[in-house]
C-alpha cells in the first residue's frame, strides 16, 4: 500500500489514494496500527482521497483510534497538497467531506480553505464543571468544538479539563473537542484537547476556525485574525461580517514530509 505522510501546523496525517476504494474502513484495529507511533507509520490520522458525485474529490478522515471525524481542518489543507502531487498542474479544486462542500487553493504562503459557516452556535453557555461554572460558546465549524476563554493558557490543566468537556452531557453522545484561548488583540494563542485523539493536539485547523469567531463575537475583532497553535506556527482567519458570519477561509501551511509503501498486513 502506497502511501504518503504530510503536516499541517504540526497534525500529521497518513494520505492515501483510496479512488478505487481498496481500504478497509470498517477495521478500526487496522487504522489503530497505520497510526500507531511505535509499531506502525504513526499519525494523528489517516485522510483518503476518493472521487466524489458532488465536487472534484471526497475526503475521509479517520483519527488515530479509529474514528471516522467530520472534517480536519489542518488534514483538508495536506489534503490539496497531495492532490497537487497526484495531478500535477492543479492548484484549486472543491472537496467533499461529511457535512459541507470546501473550495481550496494554493496560495504563495500556504493553502486556502473556504470552509463555510458554523453550524450550531451557541454563545456564553454556562457550562457546571466540577462545581465550578464556565462560561463557553459552542460552534461547529465543520466538527463540534467548545471555545474557552483564559487568562493564561499556559497554566490550564488541559490533560484534566478536557476529558471531562469533552465528554460533558451538554455536548450530547458524540461530545466535543475543547479549546483554551488567550486574545491579544488581533493574535490569539491556543490549546485544544481533541476529540478521537482524546489527547492535546499541537495543532486544530477546525478549532482555530472557532476560536478566530468566538474571538470575534466576544471581543469584537475585525477580520482577519492570526491564531497561533502550539506548534508556534500561524493559521490566518478571515471573514464577513460580525454575527453571523460569513465567507470564513483559512489560510494556513501543509508540509509533505516523505512517501512510502506499508507492506505489512492490514
Amino acid at each position: 500500500m502506497h502511501f504518503s505522510k504530510y503536516t499541517g501546523c504540526g497534525n500529521d496525517f497518513i494520505l492515501i489514494d483510496n479512488r478505487s476504494l481498496f481500504f478497509p474502513t470498517q477495521e478500526t484495529a487496522s487504522i489503530q496500527h497505520l497510526c500507531n507511533r511505535r509499531h506502525g507509520i504513526g499519525a494523528d490520522g489517516i485522510i483518503l482521497l476518493e472521487a466524489s458525485n458532488k465536487a472534484d474529490y471526497r475526503m475521509r478522515i479517520f483519527n488515530n483510534d479509529g474514528s471516522e471525524a467530520e472534517m480536519c481542518g489542518n488534514g483538508i489543507r495536506c489534503l490539496m497538497l497531495f492532490i497537487a502531487k497526484l495531478c500535477p498542474g492543479i492548484t484549486c479544486c472543491t472537496v467533499e467531506t461529511t457535512e459541507r462542500l470546501i473550495p481550496l487553493s494554493l496560495q504563495q504562503n500556504g493553502v486556502m480553505a473556504a470552509v463555510g459557516d458554523p453550524t450550531a452556535v451557541r454563545w456564553h453557555l454556562p457550562i457546571d464543571l466540577q462545581k465550578n461554572e464556565l462560561s463557553a460558546h459552542f460552534l461547529n465549524t465543520g466538527v463540534p468544538h467548545c471555545v474557552i476563554f483564559v487568562d493564561d493558557i499556559d497554566r490550564v490543566d488541559i490533560a484534566s479539563r478536557g476529558p471531562i468537556l469533552r465528554r460533558h452531557p451538554l455536548f450530547g453522545v458524540n461530545g466535543t473537542n475543547v479549546n483554551f484561548v488567550t486574545c491579544n488583540g488581533q493574535e490569539c494563542y491556543y490549546r485544544t484537547w481533541e476529540r478521537g485523539v482524546e489527547d492535546e493536539t499541537p495543532a486544530c485547523g477546525t478549532g482555530a476556525i472557532a476560536v478566530a469567531l468566538a474571538c470575534a463575537y466576544q471581543h469584537h475583532l475585525p477580520s482577519p485574525i492570526t491564531i497561533w497553535t502550539r506548534s508556534k506556527q500561524a493559521l490566518h482567519i478571515s471573514f464577513s461580517g460580525h454575527y453571523p458570519f460569513s465567507n470564513i477561509a483559512m489560510l494556513g501551511p501543509a508540509t509533505h514530509l516523505f512517501d512510502g509503501v506499508w507492506t505489512n498486513q492490514m
